[in-house]
């Protein structure tokens, strides 16, 4: 069995054959931190002051550096919001609410149907409910920005949230990659919290899969162990994720967040040398669009335990509704 860094190096390895180099957005949220007027400046909009790695760079590289920056800016705070916007009951499990126009047909409100619903169709519901819970509180959050924004204008003040707020509002109106498809620091963030909701949802039905036969405990302490695994995954380029998620499919024809594992999956394997979960690094294949030379990993990765805390609410939710022992009967 291969070494359970043998992914992270051999993704690393592709973004190279790829002809794309990182920038580790860490040192520049750092700098940020310790001079916020940096927002304002000309350099973060020019690569951060890296050197650009080939002279026929793309425009959108610029721009990604800049804009998952300010992301990463902002999502520190979008953490503490999703904490403290997190609907608890009060024996502290996660109160979720039925989504409308749900394709899977069960209803919170309806315990005796939700007990007696299939796996896949269970994990689904659960997926589609706390991506709708995630989105609206995304959406107060993004108010919250806004607001922010507003209050230090009328006020003649500043904070990092409102400039990271104004600057990333600037730069997705201008920019070439989001500007012509209207997305905002809104859809952006949706769109991401979805993937990771994705990504982690997957590992832990990836545990029964593999390793069948433990209990719930022992499955949560799998997919808690597992979890550093799968994190290279965030390190790497859109281009790159994409192109792995398909090749062991793990990524729905929709795109869509709320489909559970396939059985056929091949993206994740079980490291019995380390009892771990791995990702298959015979999937990679070096991938890259005409005149993209950097990339910087999803701006969530940077931002302190944003991830997991996503896998933190997934683990919660496979425990309060049983899946461990409920995918281990699933079939096909």
């Amino acid at each position: 069995m291969a070494r359970t860094n043998d992914f992270a190096l051999a993704y690393a390895a592709a973004h190279e054959d790829a002809g794309m180099a990182r920038i580790n957005l860490a040192p520049i949220l750092h700098r940020i931190a310790e001079d916020p007027n940096y927002l304002f400046g000309d350099e973060l909009v020019t690569l951060a002051g890296h050197c650009p790695a080939h002279a026929d760079t793309r425009k959108e590289d610029f721009e990604k550096v800049a804009i998952n920056a300010l992301l990463g800016v902002l999502y520190n705070d979008l953490r503490e919001h999703i904490i403290a916007r997190m609907p608890l009951d009060e024996t502290g499990h996660l109160r979720l609410s039925t989504p409308p126009d749900s394709p899977h047909g069960l209803d919170f409100a309806d315990p005796d149907g939700m007990a007696a619903a299939d796996p896949d169709r269970m994990v689904g519901f659960l997926r589609d409910s706390i991506c709708h819970l995630l989105d609206a509180i995304i959406k107060d959050w993004a108010i919250k920005v806004m607001m922010e924004e507003e209050r230090c204008r009328s006020e003649g003040s500043i904070t990092e949230l409102a400039a990271a707020g104004f600057v990333l509002s600037r730069e997705l109106q201008k920019s070439v990659l989001h500007g012509p498809s209207g997305y905002d620091m809104l859809s952006i963030t949706k769109t991401g919290s979805h993937t990771a909701l994705h990504v982690c949802w997957n590992l832990v039905e990836a545990a029964p899969m593999l390793r069948p036969g433990l209990d719930e405990a022992a499955y949560d302490d799998l997919a808690r162990r597992s979890l550093k695994q799968v994190l290279p995954l965030a390190m790497g380029s859109l281009g790159m994720l994409c192109q792995f998620m398909a090749a062991g499919r793990i990524e729905a024809d929709d795109h869509q967040a709320i489909h559970p594992l396939r059985s056929d999956q091949s993206a994740f394997l079980y490291d019995p040398d380390r009892d771990l979960i791995v990702l298959n690094a015979d999937l990679i294949e070096p991938t890259a669009m005409t005149g993209e030379r950097h990339y910087t990993g999803c701006p969530a990765f940077y931002a302190n335990g944003l991830i997991n805390l996503y896998m933190e609410v997934v683990l919660t939710l496979a425990a309060q509704h049983g899946m461990y022992g409920r995918l281990q009967g699933k079939t096909g």
